[in-house]
């Protein structure tokens, strides 16, 4: 059986683009802010060519920086989450629980640096702000040994977004998704640390709500 394919934030920043179409996007979105001269403010020589050439490497590398997994994000804000982490403590090593989640939110943010390089030689850098927002609603969760082993119906708002601290929001997109289609279940997902040794088979996020 093939793994399903991860839905990335990618996917809603640039929904049904080509990886080509969504960098010239990404390009656009940039010069709109004047990233590419913010970027290259150090360099002693700034021609159309490199400007051009810094500006579409810039789209590249926040294009990769798009390739998080949603749902990773999702079960890392889980891990933080109370009401699962008591269920999946009460449930070691081998009870199972069903658990009412309430709307929560779960947050990811990280802030690179990207490097402009010309020759080996670096002429310029740019710091970005790349945020995911996951607005969940209600839903039910099934917890067994530990570890989250069923969702029930809901639906989750995916916010995605990409800032420069000097010059403000750059890009931003929501999309809503299927909480099921967006978290791999085929294996059960630990919700906690390392799970207590099962004895010999016998015969036969900090998130609140």
């Amino acid at each position: 059986m093939t793994s399903p394919a991860s839905i990335t934030a990618r996917a809603v920043l640039l929904p049904g683009a080509a990886r080509e179409a969504g960098v010239g996007e990404l390009a656009e979105r940039l010069h709109e802010r004047g990233v590419e001269q913010l970027a290259l403010r150090r360099a002693p020589v700034v021609t159309v060519v490199l400007r051009s050439a810094a500006l579409r490497e810039l789209a590249r590398a926040v294009d990769g920086l798009l390739e998080i997994d949603l749902g990773r994000v999702a079960v890392a804000g889980w891990r933080r989450y109370d009401r699962l982490r008591r269920t999946a403590m009460r449930t070691c090593p081998d009870r199972v629980e069903q658990v009412e989640l309430f709307e929560h939110e779960v947050t990811h943010t990280c802030c690179p640096r990207l490097e402009v390089t010309v020759d080996g030689n670096r002429v310029g850098e740019l710091a970005l702000e790349l945020g995911v927002a996951l607005l969940l609603q209600p839903l039910a969760a099934t917890v067994r040994g530990g570890m989250l082993v069923a969702l029930g119906p809901g639906d989750c708002t995916v916010t995605v977004s990409v800032a420069a601290p000097e010059v403000g929001p750059i890009l931003q997109r929501k999309r809503t998704l299927h909480v099921a289609t967006m978290v791999d279940l085929r294996r059960p997902i630990p919700l906690i640390g390392r799970q207590p040794a099962r004895p010999p088979a016998t015969p036969g996020a900090d998130l609140t709500a």
